[in-house]
């Protein structure tokens, strides 16, 4: 009986040296294999192709006319906020106007997201005072902080419509991060 336990008792001590030796060899403090780096990178560079991106966007006019605060929900955001300053204005000859702004759209999470605008307002011919009517254009997505660092893309307006001080839109389009 002592024969068996002390032949079982070794060949666990056998395992457990061999265990132990196989784990000793195998630890390597070699740095990652360029075929390694190589496969990461690719992974990285597919995880910035276009996708599709979606808003809608209500926007309140800052009454010393520098722009507006708005909020509205974004594919790949959520629910936000921003301010976008109006960096030019003109009345153009047909009686619309060109607005160009810079805008930041903050994420729930703080993440940011940087564009720059431009668009045609169409006023109302019933109001003279031009604080109703539509507009079209779009964004250029020209950055951004945390996930959206360097984001780029493109997001054009659909129905876009002000009056009494809130402007309100939706966009598509699409964004690289």
């Amino acid at each position: 009986m002592r024969t068996i336990c002390k032949n079982g008792m070794m060949s666990i001590l056998r395992l457990a040296l061999l265990t132990t030796i196989l784990m000793a060899v195998s630890c390597s403090t070699e740095s990652v294999s360029e075929y390694e780096t190589t496969d990461l990178t690719a992974t990285a560079a597919k995880a910035k192709k276009p996708r599709p991106i979606k808003n809608n966007y209500v926007g309140v006019d800052r009454a010393d006319g520098s722009g507006s605060d708005f909020s509205g929900n974004m594919s790949h955001v959520g629910k936000y906020t921003g301010q976008t300053f109006t960096t030019f204005f003109e009345f153009n000859a047909d009686g619309t106007g060109t607005q160009r702004s810079e805008d930041t759209i903050v994420a729930a999470n703080g993440d940011e997201i940087y564009t720059e605008s431009e668009v045609i307002i169409t006023f109302s011919p019933d109001d003279p005072t031009f604080s109703t009517g539509t507009y079209e254009g779009g964004f250029d997505i020209v950055g951004g902080s945390g996930r959206f660092k360097g984001a780029k893309g493109r997001m054009d307006l659909d129905n876009g419509v002000f009056g009494g001080g809130i402007a309100t839109h939706n966009a598509e389009g699409t964004i690289i991060y």
